[in-house]
């Protein structure tokens, strides 16, 4: 037998398992959910859960196959402290977690430089928060592990943090690799963080007692594994300079953009691909897919997300909505941001408000678009990947709000199915970029413009700003 390429996502929601051939393509998947804890600013999870949704994950996948690599990528930065033994010392800080604000602020004045700015997504400050709020987690803690690297902990025994994770750190610096030694020096508790290694760095092997646990072939080798966007980047093919836009869409919406090492576009994200010499630049709404969800939820007698139901209305709709339900990223940085409904009246609907969610994401996303291109990135393709691109309706709104051709691969699983071509790749069993490039060339679905929506869309564009704007008075609300 050949042998299966293994790649774990821990996501926000679940955690997805999927089996590829050695050429990447699809053999097995399947995904298990867990919850969020979230209380005002604070978005915490049990790390032993994403363990226990691997186990039961990868005993839906593997039957008899053999697994010749396994990789991990995940949410991020979410960090959680293990003693010596990786068990947890507290739960899980999830990247939605905003509590750290005080600390992002003072790395800022720190690090100065840093390209991903001082909000408390970014990861860092998570750390000297742990010192302030949770001595005992931190000082009984051997390492702080990225989610991914937990999991990778669990495979192998070995703590690593991956230097995708690590360049989408606020104060990492991208010269010499590592934290300044002024900010290490300012916040220890940064010292907690395991050695940085490739995200195609073969960091162990499978242990005997992970194998037993997993089914995963004991002594498989262990990738360090990275991000969940360079899974999604890798899934659509996306290696260089010049390949299309992905768009990432599951409880939050992310883009991903190939760009050149280095590259700084004040107000997104940054952080590096998994080949030389090309940085990920990334734009993310917070709540994309959890809006719809939310919406979704408010009636139970109707499917509100059915697309021949929501492709039957008028469009644009009535409505103007903001979906920022729990802060927001780029490019506003506001963790106070929250959802606004406009123009909602006594004979609103639900399918008129799910409509509505849908567009106010692809408005916000239209935004981003607009500052990459003016930054010197045009954009005139996307690839949709992730549960939101299943929705046909959400992919023609998309469509028509950017006034460009929006296409599902047909290798659209999610990030776990990168994460295993990540293994192949690290392996020398992908070795070939034409090899994963083919992966986003089968498209299963593509969704054209309509040039009379795009254009009520842009006039409505203005209306839409001027809604988001109601959440700048929240910025100095405590």
């Amino acid at each position: 037998m050949a042998g299966i390429l293994l790649g774990i996502d821990v996501g926000t929601s679940s955690v997805k398992v999927v089996a590829t051939d050695r050429s990447g393509r699809l053999v097995a998947d399947a995904s298990v959910r867990y919850p969020t804890s979230t209380n005002g600013a604070a978005a915490e999870q049990n790390a032993e859960a994403w363990w226990e949704a691997v186990r039961t994950a990868t005993a839906r996948v593997l039957g008899s196959h053999t697994v010749v690599a396994v990789s991990v990528t995940s949410q991020a930065p979410t960090l959680v402290p293990v003693d010596a033994g990786g068990i947890p010392t507290s739960p899980a800080l999830t990247w939605l977690d905003r509590r750290a604000d005080a600390e992002a602020r003072r790395i800022g004045e720190l690090v100065p430089g840093s390209r991903n700015g001082a909000d408390p997504f970014f990861g860092t400050a998570k750390l000297p928060w742990l010192a302030a709020n949770r001595p005992a987690a931190l000082d009984s803690a051997e390492h702080v592990l990225a989610a991914n690297g937990f999991i990778v902990r669990r495979l192998c025994g070995v703590s690593v943090l991956d230097d995708t994770t690590a360049a989408l750190m606020q104060g990492f610096d991208d010269e010499t690799d590592s934290f300044d030694d002024a900010l290490l020096d300012a916040e220890p508790s940064l010292r907690r963080l395991p050695r940085i290694a490739a995200a195609t760095d073969v960091v162990g092997a499978v242990t005997a007692e992970a194998a037993d646990a997993t089914g995963i072939t004991r002594g498989a080798p262990v990738v360090a594994g990275g991000i969940d966007s360079i899974g999604s980047a890798l899934e659509a093919g996306v290696l260089e300079v010049g390949d299309p836009l992905v768009d990432m869409t599951g409880f939050s919406s992310v883009t991903i953009l190939p760009v050149p090492r280095g590259t700084h576009v004040p107000g997104f994200i940054h952080t590096r691909h998994c080949v030389p010499d090309v940085d990920l630049l990334i734009t993310a709404q917070v709540t994309a897919g959890a809006t719809v969800d939310w919406v979704n939820g408010l009636d139970s007698s109707i499917e509100l997300r059915d697309d021949d139901l929501l492709l039957s209305r008028e469009r644009p709709s009535r409505l103007t909505m903001v979906t920022s339900l729990a802060g927001e990223r780029t490019p506003t940085w506001n963790m106070r941001s929250r959802g606004v409904i406009d123009g909602i009246d006594l004979s609103t609907d639900g399918a008129e408000i799910m409509l509505a969610a849908m567009e106010g994401n692809a408005q916000a996303l239209a935004r981003d678009i607009a500052t990459v291109t003016a930054a010197g990135f045009p954009i005139d393709r996307m690839l949709s990947t992730g549960g939101g691109a299943s929705s046909r309706a959400w992919m023609q709104i998309k469509a028509d709000v950017l006034g460009i051709r929006v296409d599902r691969p047909a290798s659209g699983h999610g990030a776990a199915q990168g994460a295993a071509v990540l293994a192949g790749m690290a392996i020398g069993a992908i070795d070939s970029p034409g090899t994963v490039r083919s992966l986003g060339q089968t498209i299963e679905s593509s969704f054209l413009p309509d040039p009379e929506r795009t254009a009520a869309y842009a006039r409505r564009a203005e209306r839409y700003a001027e809604v988001a704007r109601l959440n700048e008075t929240r910025r100095t609300l405590r």
